[in-house]
């Protein structure tokens, strides 16, 4: 019984998180709508589980860099991961998948990818997104840290801009204010 209301619990989490996701951007739409800066539309933009949905929409993705398949797996062995599907309106834009270490400390980013090409509405912005969303979720569960696991070199130096730094273990961590 106790399993399966930690389960219930990360579950509750995890949707307050993406739900604190959209309403952070629908917050920076009025903002920006104001001040007639609107690049994109943030309205249309969902914050989703990744579910059988997303996969199916994420199989459709030319030549993408992680298997997302693994996720299902993940999920069912991980009860407090966090997984999200980013959409603008119709279109999977993005995925990630995050998970605390056993401390709850440190929210992992595990996997995190835009979809490939430059077709997508969203290109450029996948981890700002996805941060925004794993912030929250950091918060809710009491992490101070959020690390990304294995980062590909190429990628480094956009997380460094959105503020993570190498720890002295190696680590590349953003401390949550």
């Amino acid at each position: 019984m106790p399993k399966e209301r930690t389960y219930l619990r990360y579950q509750l989490y995890r949707s307050q998180a993406r739900k604190q996701a959209a309403i952070t951007f629908a917050k920076l739409q009025d903002d920006l709508e104001q001040r007639d800066i609107v690049d994109v539309d943030h309205s249309r933009v969902r914050f989703e589980a990744i579910d059988a949905h997303a996969l199916s929409a994420y199989e459709q993705w030319l030549d993408p860099h992680f298997s997302w398949n693994d996720v299902v797996q993940w999920k069912a062995r991980e009860p407090l991961s966090f997984d999200l599907a980013i959409w603008f309106e119709h279109e999977l834009c993005g995925l990630c998948f995050a998970n605390p270490n056993q401390s709850r400390l440190r929210v992992k980013i595990v996997r995190l990818e835009g979809k490939p090409g430059n077709d997508h509405p969203l290109k450029s912005r996948i981890a700002t997104f996805a941060l925004t969303a794993v912030t929250h979720f950091a918060r809710i569960i009491g992490s101070t840290q959020i690390e990304i696991q294995e980062p590909l070199p190429g990628v480094i130096a956009l997380y460094r801009q959105l503020g993570f730094e190498f720890d002295p273990e190696g680590r590349l961590v953003k401390l949550i204010d």
